[in-house]
Order: C-alpha cells, then sequence, then structure tokens
C-alpha cells in the first residue's frame, strides 16, 4: 500500500468535525494564506467556465471543497477520502451541492477521468515513498483533460539542508505556539515528526513536469507549506 497510514492511525479520524477543522487551522502554517491563494486560481481560471469537472483527493471535512464550490457551484465535484470520519464531515458541511463521495484511498482506487482540475491539498505527503508519490502525480497527469490543471498544496522540505532544518524548527515553533492544548500539541509534533513523508519542494515541481506538465508554479511558500499549481 503506498499510502503510509490508514485512518485510525491519524488523530483526526476520532474527532468531531469542528475539533479536527480547529486543529487543522491552527496546525498547518499559512493555512488561510495557502487558500486565500486557491481563490483566486479559481476566480481567475475556473469561474467563468460553464462547466467545470472537479476531482479533490482527500477532501477531509470539506473545507477547501467548500471554498472552491462557493465560487463555482455548478461544478461536477467528485470528493474522495480514506476515512468515512472525515467524509461524514464533508456530507454535512456540503449538503447544499450536488457531489459524488468516495470512500477510498486514492492511491488504490481507480481515478476518474476527464477531469478539468485536480485538487489535493495536506494529503500526498503520506505516500510512503518518493516512487509513490511520482505514480501518484503520473496518475493525477493521466485524470486530467487535454487543458486540465492541478491545485497541490502539501507539506514539503527543501533539497538545501539548513533550509530544510530552519523551516522544520518554524514548524514545530508554529505548533507550539498555536496548540489548542497540550494533548493537541502532543498529536499534531507526533504527526508532524513520525507520520509524514515529506520530500523536497524542488523535488515535487522536477517530478510534476517529468509526467508530462507544461506549467508548474510553486504559489505560496511558508515554513513546510506549499502550494503549486500545475497545468497541462
Amino acid at each position: 500500500m503506498a499510502t503510509n497510514v490508514k485512518p485510525d492511525e491519524l488523530n483526526y479520524d476520532h474527532y468531531e468535525t469542528k475539533k479536527y477543522d480547529d486543529d487543522i487551522v491552527r496546525s498547518i502554517p499559512g493555512h488561510e494564506e495557502l487558500h486565500r491563494h486557491i481563490d483566486q486560481i479559481i476566480q481567475r481560471d475556473y469561474i467563468s467556465r460553464e462547466k467545470t469537472k472537479v476531482l479533490e483527493l482527500g477532501v477531509g471535512t470539506g473545507l477547501t471543497a467548500e471554498r472552491i464550490l462557493r465560487q463555482i457551484p455548478n461544478a461536477e465535484y467528485t470528493a474522495v477520502d480514506f476515512s468515512e470520519q472525515m467524509l461524514a464531515g464533508a456530507r454535512r458541511r456540503l449538503s447544499q451541492y450536488k457531489i459524488k463521495f468516495v470512500n477510498g484511498d486514492y492511491s488504490q482506487i481507480e481515478l476518474p477521468t476527464n477531469n478539468d482540475l485536480v485538487v489535493s491539498v495536506v494529503g500526498i505527503h503520506h505516500q510512503e515513498t518518493d516512487a509513490d508519490k511520482k505514480s501518484l502525480f503520473q496518475r493525477i497527469y493521466d485524470s486530467l483533460n487535454e487543458t486540465g490543471a492541478f491545485i497541490f498544496g502539501d507539506l514539503v522540505t527543501y533539497r538545501n539542508s539548513e533550509e530544510a532544518t530552519l523551516n522544520e524548527a518554524r514548524h514545530f515553533h508554529h505548533l507550539v505556539e498555536n496548540a489548542q492544548n497540550e494533548e493537541s500539541l502532543r498529536e499534531w509534533v507526533h504527526h508532524h515528526k513520525f507520520l509524514n513523508k515529506l520530500a523536497p519542494l524542488e523535488d515535487q515541481v522536477e517530478w510534476l513536469r517529468g509526467v508530462g506538465f507544461r506549467e508548474v508554479t510553486a504559489v505560496y511558500q511558508k515554513f513546510n507549506t506549499a502550494l503549486i499549481y500545475a497545468r497541462k
């Protein structure tokens, strides 16, 4: 299995949606800024389209999907997550929209094809190896139509060891400063230290180009958080 964790190994799987949402916003440096950049991409490139077919890998409780669907409410939207607990939250949050929910591991299931847009925010770092991440990038590329694009927000590291160490320190400092309580801090520190499989940002840009994306742009970076926009 390419994904390095199971749903019940992640600290959020047993949480109510509200606690998870609060924790993820607190724990991911630049969470709001990253999503503002996603808003801008949707506003610029998709809001004027008559119809957009969107596939989100790792929908969680629907935080990202809700922001996208507010702008393009008529999108044909498929939301995938391997946690039924997360999907339950997404179903509640997104009940006003027409969405196909899929409970499955996106590293294993067959992906829908002919997508205009694939979105994944803070999930692909749980692919076990670099080869697994590259393979998923290829599958995402293949699932897009000829003018499709990929919005990829995730936790990353860097090739330069000093830059990587400094940003790791800043990430942990952010966790200490923003954790809701001691229990939450322990869970998120454990998650980041032992469960996250971070790949260098520079490598992932190269891998995306290698599978065929002609335009790959690092739109936003803060510590271990990055947003990439890749277009065919």
